[in-house]
């Protein structure tokens, strides 16, 4: 996976986070800053509990690092029950 597909993936993942939508090409400048530092995080190994060789797979850590979800908390919507 290119940086670029990754950093997509983590733009549609912040989409679901925040339970908002943007166009592509038109996310808020926190949001991109967002998947920026995500795609360093993962890049670094600091994400990825196994990786395997035949057929390329990479699982990764179920939660994303407090401070990068800081980040999104301005763009996150407030759910009311």
């Amino acid at each position: 996976m290119t940086d670029e597909e990754l950093k997509e993936a983590l733009l549609l993942w912040a989409q679901e986070y925040c339970k908002m939508t943007w166009e592509a090409g038109f996310e808020p400048a926190g949001v991109k800053l967002f998947a920026n530092q995500a795609v360093a995080w993962i890049k670094t190994q600091n994400g990825i509990t196994s990786e395997s060789l035949g057929d390329y797979s990479v699982s990764f850590v179920d939660e994303m690092p407090k401070g990068l979800l800081a980040l999104l908390k301005p763009y996150r919507k407030v759910q009311l029950i």
